[in-house]
């Protein structure tokens, strides 16, 4: 049985949201809510590394799920996990991990002329939140020269889907993806490439 008087962290829902060509989360509603931080890391990919993790308490409702994430204190918190624990509240855990912006340029779709040649219109850029998960380095030892391979774990919310070898733009780097893991139902993974000469 929960008292009242715990439910005093006041946190906020976010949907994802679509602008012409950029995706972002932005506030739909407030909650009061019961906060914990848990003291294990919070495995929010299947393929990369975890994040500290956070426990809310919330009343029940329909309008909550895992394509939602959590505003707490400014803090941003990808949502993980729901499930009821009576009749009247949830506990919802979540990674603390903030999103990064992540650019991704798509071509536009062919079409055919009045001579039944293709057509390419311009590109798209579309921006999107993601998450960065570091999965492992790899060194290389070339000649004359070493190059440094890094690869990321890129998660993204289900909306947003990218093919093997297109580039993903990340502060200012540009990565290319290797692997699309895209069989759960929520969220997208990707295993990302950075190479570096040094």
């Amino acid at each position: 049985m929960f008292n009242l008087g715990e439910f005093r962290d006041r946190i906020f829902v976010l949907e994802l949201k679509l602008n012409q060509s950029m995706y972002s989360w932005t506030n739909v509603r407030g909650l009061w809510s019961k906060v914990e931080l848990l003291n294990g890391n919070n495995i929010f990919s299947k393929v990369g590394l975890g994040a500290k993790s956070i426990k809310f308490t919330i009343r029940k409702r329909d309008d909550i799920s895992l394509f939602n994430a959590m505003n707490w204190y400014g803090k941003h918190c990808f949502i993980t996990d729901i499930k009821p624990v009576d009749r009247m509240y949830y506990e919802v855990t979540a990674a603390l991990i903030e999103p990064t912006i992540c650019i991704i340029e798509k071509e536009s779709e062919q079409t055919l002329d009045e001579l039944n040649r293709p057509v390419y219109g311009e590109s798209i850029q579309i921006t999107f939140p993601g998450y960065l998960t570091e999965k492992y380095l790899g060194h290389t030892q070339g000649e004359p020269m070493a190059q440094v391979e890094t690869i990321f774990v890129l998660v993204t919310p289900k909306p947003i889907v990218m093919e093997s070898s297109e580039l993903v733009t990340i502060c200012n780097k540009r990565y290319t993806v290797l692997v699309a893991h895209t069989l759960d139902e929520f969220k997208n993974e990707y295993e990302i490439l950075f190479k570096e000469d040094t």
